[in-house]
């Protein structure tokens, strides 16, 4: 099974040096290498979509078929998906002003970006539907646990440095065609967050996992 993890989608001229789309499939990388024991990363289709429409191909990752789809493989899913919704967030207003704001959230989500990110966010709801009936929880509730639990992780240390690095080097490889997950790494791994992203990502998954119906429900 492969899946395909794609980001912005707009209805306008698409623009090859728009950072966002970079951004958005970094974000959604950096979310996956939370669930390397789930999938293989493959790499990032850095080619335009096809008939006109805005974005690029994006992450490409695979699951052994054979293997049982249960509630925790789409709560991973689901938090790739919406990285790109976090990712679009972050990048408009700043790490300080979403760390602020999502307090609010979600009686007050007026500056959560969802323009250009609709097909990640309704993937990411479908994705969520098998949890929520899994926990006997309403859809609404798992969706916006989820969304701020994504948040969480990409203003937690050394993660949103992650996002802007892996970012750069697509839009520097935007006229290669792709660049695999062995690349990524090895130039991520090199970096002086590194360490402090792999204990984000180490302290994320420690609060997100094992799933249970009280972790997941909204508790605002």
């Amino acid at each position: 099974m492969q899946l395909s993890i794609l980001s912005f989608q707009e209805d306008r001229p698409f623009i090859f040096t728009d950072l966002r789309f970079y951004i958005a499939e970094a974000a959604h990388y950096i979310m996956a290498l939370n669930f390397q024991q789930e999938f293989e990363l493959l790499y990032i289709d850095l080619t335009a979509k096809p008939e006109n429409k805005p974005g690029i191909v994006g992450l490409k990752l695979i699951r052994d078929a054979k293997k049982t789809m249960h509630p925790k493989i789409y709560d991973h899913l689901a938090l790739i998906n919406i990285s790109s919704v976090c990712a679009a967030t972050i990048n408009a207003h700043g790490k300080e002003k979403v760390l602020h704001d999502k307090s609010k959230y979600p009686a007050q989500a007026e500056l959560m970006v969802i323009e250009g990110c609709m097909a990640d966010y309704e993937t990411f709801k479908k994705h969520l539907l098998p949890v929520s009936r899994h926990f006997i929880l309403r859809p609404i509730h798992t969706e916006w646990n989820t969304i701020l639990t994504a948040f969480d992780f990409f203003l937690m240390d050394g993660v949103w440095e992650a996002v802007t690095f892996v970012g750069a080097i697509l839009a520097k490889h935007k006229n290669d065609g792709g660049v695999s997950h062995l690349q990524l790494f090895e130039q991520l791994s090199r970096q002086d967050f590194f360490a402090v992203l792999c204990s984000s990502m180490e302290n994320f998954l420690h609060r997100r996992y094992p799933l249970s119906k009280e972790s997941l429900k909204l508790n605002v």
